[in-house]
């Protein structure tokens, strides 16, 4: 076989392991119907951030991020004041 040939025969073989077979009937997997229902859940314009559209567990994990943030924001304050200002020994 030439060069030419055993490109046009990986070119064959590529496309037919890329194609996919048609929808039977129409119908669509029970999977991609519940995929949809989560995409239009967080597309729904109703003011809120993507973060916080799962519901009210995404809501306490972002307020518990928040206060760890501030939290160590705080621990970080207070140690820049310590080491600017050292204990007086007499």
């Amino acid at each position: 076989m030439s060069a030419r040939n055993i490109a046009r025969l990986a070119v064959q073989t590529t496309r037919q392991f890329s194609k996919t077979p048609a929808a039977s009937s129409g119908e669509v997997a029970e999977g991609y119907k519940q995929l949809k229902h989560i995409q239009a859940k967080f597309q729904k314009p109703d003011g809120k951030p993507v973060h916080l559209k799962g519901g009210p567990v995404d809501q306490v994990l972002f307020m518990t991020t928040s206060v760890l943030c501030v939290v160590g924001l705080l621990g970080i304050g207070k140690l820049i004041y310590e080491l600017s200002y050292p204990k007086q020994e007499e």
